[in-house]
């Protein structure tokens, strides 16, 4: 690059961001705008009298950043003086914004997602604290109403392919090629240094892109110091692809309409391997190349719709367009709201009516997408399976990547386990699973009115119970799909209650041949979840997905739609004699119906129907001791109604049976915190008992009174595929086994291991004596389902899930999860 070359390319690219802050802060409202003006200010100084101030050790001064008339100001009315030298050494290279800022969709109400990119020299304690410093200045930006998202970035963080978790923004393995792609085409210079890679043409980029920055570095026409490189993102190797991928994806699940077009791109991007052109590339192509008037053809967010919807119309996926489409339309019509500026506004509103007559939208269609509202439920329900279709196609393709590039680490990674599992909780469905489509969509909300229907034993419809966004006498129900079927009523109940559908200001019609399910019973029970299962808030880790499902909360509820209250008579004699489970001299059970809704660990909401009466209440209580907490540890005593709420809606006698049931629980728990080392109660006729090993483990037997030996048999049995086993099976092993999940705990022995091996069902196998490597191992079964899936040619498998693996301690009473990453294996 000769210095004419430089001198263009520094123009035009000085011209760009120039463009960028001023098409930004026309947007931006007021108060975002200031603050982004003092910015620069706030960590350019570590004053006492200025917001962020830190005593002692914290990186501050940016390079190349001299205070402007109104930052001086800003100063002087801080009794600060404007020209005071700080420090003469400036570890901030600089602050870039990214993002929707400065695009097409942007809008005032859009969060100032900023990078405040330092020198690798600086030590991690300051590193640190100059994080805590960026986290309090978001925290004062906020209170003065505006969202600002400041993220420290070190200059070596894409050269030394160094990542976070899954669960954060930093993300999981080798997730270095899309962050990076796209801070290059949304960035914007607020101030600092400036980046080298912006002056590498893309020719010099993909034939050698370091040799091409040295010579640019060593250009006697450019001052070195006012420059830093993050590097290249020409070349990217498929496992950066498929960590990438793999990352958007994981972050897509909870919200999928929002991940949609970033997803698919990654797709885009992975099918035009190994000839990929980033559109970061393309960007810097076109800042240096275009002439004239050509706003919109730099605009990353119309840029990324572009790919996107080409690589689909290539392929022939007109679903997912649509879905792009209103995607792309909705983002930026959301973006006008409060917008101020009357130019931009026009300008926007010139090209959606533009871009929808050339999409052939109808004014009806339109104008359903511009009020969501609108939308009926069905609707909606409908959107949420084609989003969640997407993204199981965007999985699949990412795993024939994988495979077709014979990435060897990739499927087999903690990551993959860990979005397979992901994935699983989210969108599979088996019996009971409470699936949540409310968080897709942002207008799925409270409905006027909701009919329940459950047809009589005769009648040519499905049997169970129907629920319907209709009110019950209305023409419409004639001619509306039901939202949801399903056997339980209570299940049903926590459906519509987990998606907001059914609220206080909710017309409840009821039409059953059963009159035990009243109107006044189903909103008792939706509050009852709401405040307890609902009210959790329960952010689920990457670290919760490495670990057995493990039960959050459980709410028994009984004597809901079978009321066994109804069948006794029951004098004042004998509310005086046994309790609520076996009353009177008559040893009634004065429970019916019993239900359970879990919420696990992988946020699962789930219900589960028992048997009616004695049994139900007993296998409930075995479960329930089953899921005791698979890494207590006994230290700490609990109580079990913090995590357990026993609901009775009878129509008598409510609070005795609530207060006998969990009086019962209560001192099952006794024995878990080891207070006791039994616990004896009656059920109906029998007697059974809690009974705490030495290991503290617990059983709950039935005791038969006709048998002179007092004989006692357990309540659950323990494996189905061979009951020999039982004994052989480590307690901890059954108490971590997941319904639907294959797992694999490895117990060593010197240089052996054993293997027990969980399928879907619970079932177990004992492997003896396995000698190898466990991390080779690992990967072949890991290998085997995922090309199991790969064959699924023609549907969309949604139970596929990696198996999970453990490693138990040494007296095999603790389960840890076993990461590749780690593993010492040879």
């Amino acid at each position: 690059m000769d210095k004419s070359q430089f001198e263009y390319r520094f123009e035009r690219m000085i011209k760009f961001i120039a463009k960028q802050y001023k098409h930004a802060t026309d947007i931006m409202p007021k108060d975002s705008a200031e603050f982004l003006s003092i910015l620069p200010i706030l960590l350019h100084y570590n004053h006492k009298y200025l917001p962020g101030y830190r005593n002692g050790s914290v990186p501050h001064g940016i390079d190349m950043f001299v205070p402007n008339e109104k930052q001086r100001e800003y100063l002087r009315a801080h009794n600060i003086d404007p020209d005071e030298k700080v420090e003469t050494y400036y570890p901030i290279y600089g602050l870039y914004s990214m993002g929707s800022t400065s695009t097409i969709a942007q809008g005032p109400d859009s969060d100032l997602d900023i990078w405040v990119c330092i020198s690798k020299e600086t030590p991690d304690f300051e590193i640190n604290r100059l994080s805590e410093k960026c986290r309090f200045i978001s925290a004062y930006a906020k209170a003065l109403g505006v969202e600002l998202n400041l993220f420290v970035t070190v200059e070596d963080r894409f050269a030394n392919g160094s990542h976070g978790t899954m669960d954060t923004e930093d993300c999981g393995s080798a997730q270095s090629l899309f962050l990076l792609d796209e801070f290059y085409r949304t960035s914007m210079r607020l101030c600092g240094r400036y980046i080298a890679w912006y002056m590498i043409s893309s020719e010099d980029e993909y034939d050698d892109y370091q040799k091409a920055l040295i010579e640019f570095y060593k250009s006697d026409f450019i001052v070195r110091e006012q420059w830093f490189d993050f590097g290249s993102v020409a070349k990217c190797s498929p496992e950066e692809y498929f960590g990438s991928g793999l990352w958007l994806v994981y972050k897509g699940i909870d919200r999928p309409f929002k991940a949609l077009l970033k997803i698919l791109l990654m797709e885009a991007y992975a099918s035009e391997y190994p000839n990929t052109k980033l559109l970061s590339l393309e960007l810097k192509d076109l800042i240096f190349k275009t002439k004239g008037k050509v706003q919109l053809k730099l605009d990353p967010y119309y840029l990324m719709f572009k790919k996107v919807s080409g690589y689909l119309l290539s392929i022939g996926d007109f679903e997912r367009i649509d879905l792009v489409r209103i995607s792309f339309y909705s983002k930026i019509k959301n973006a006008l709201d409060h917008l101020t500026n009357r130019r931009a506004l026009i300008r926007r509103q010139t090209f959606l009516k533009f871009i929808t007559k050339t999409w052939k939208w109808s004014e009806s269609y339109i104008d359903t997408i511009n009020n969501p509202d609108k939308i009926s439920v069905n609707e909606s329900i409908y959107r949420v399976k084609k989003l969640f279709l997407s993204l199981l196609e965007s999985y699949k393709s990412l795993l024939r990547f994988c495979m077709d590039h014979n990435i060897e680490f990739a499927i087999t990674s903690d990551d993959a386990g860990v979005l397979s599992r992901k994935i699983y909780s989210a969108y599979e469905k088996y019996p009971g699973k409470i699936v949540i489509i409310k968080s897709a969509l942002e207008n799925i909300h409270q409905e006027k009115n909701l009919t329940l229907v459950k047809p009589s034993k005769f009648s040519l419809c499905n049997h169970g119970w129907h629920v319907f966004a209709n009110a019950q006498n209305s023409i419409e129900i004639l001619e509306s799909k039901a939202l949801y079927v399903t056997s339980s009523i209570v299940e049903m109940v926590c459906w519509v209650s987990a998606n907001g559908l059914l609220g206080d200001r909710t017309n409840l019609f009821i039409k059953s041949p059963d009159s035990s399910v009243t109107e006044e019973k189903i909103k008792a029970l939706c509050e009852d979840i709401r405040q307890f299962i609902l009210s959790a808030n329960l952010s689920v880790k990457e670290s919760d997905l490495q670990k057995p499902r493990q039960i959050i909360k459980s709410m028994v509820v009984v004597n809901f739609h079978k009321d066994a209250t109804s069948k006794f008579m029951i004098s004042t004699s004998d509310l005086e004699i046994g309790s609520a489970l076996s009353l009177g001299r008559q040893k009634m059970c004065l429970i019916g119906s019993v239900d359970v809704i879990n919420l696990n660990s992988w946020g699962e909401i789930s219900c589960n129907s028992f048997s009616d009466g004695e049994s139900g209440i007993a296998d409930v209580l075995a479960s329930l001791i089953k899921s005791q907490k698979i890494d207590d540890t006994h230290e700490e005593i609990f109580s079990p109604l913090e995590f357990i709420k026993v609901c009775s809606y009878s129509d008598s006698h409510r609070d005795l049976i609530r207060y006998d049931l969990e009086a019962v629980i209560r001192g099952i728990y006794n024995c878990i915190n080891g207070y006791d080392s039994n616990h004896v109660f009656a059920l109906g006729h029998n007697t059974y008992e809690v009974v705490s090993d030495a290991d503290n483990n617990l059983s709950l037997v039935k005791r038969f009174s006709f048998k002179a030996s007092q004989d006692d048999v357990t309540i659950l049995s323990r494996f189905g595929m061979r009951p020999e086993y039982a004994l052989q099976v480590p307690d901890v092993v059954e108490r971590s086994s997941t319904e639907g999940i294959i797992q694999y705990f490895f117990v060593k022995h010197v240089d052996i291991y054993d293997i027990y091996i969980v399928n879907e069902r619970n079932e177990v196998k004992i492997y003896r004596n396995f000698k190898g490597s466990r991390t080779a191992l690992v990967n072949e079964i890991n290998r085997f389902y995922a090309q199991e899936y790969k064959n699924e040619d023609n549907s969309l498998k949604l139970n596929f899930n990696l198996p999970q693996y453990f490693v138990l301690n040494n007296d095999m009473t603790q389960v840890k999860p076993f990461s590749i990453m780690v593993s010492q294996d040879s």
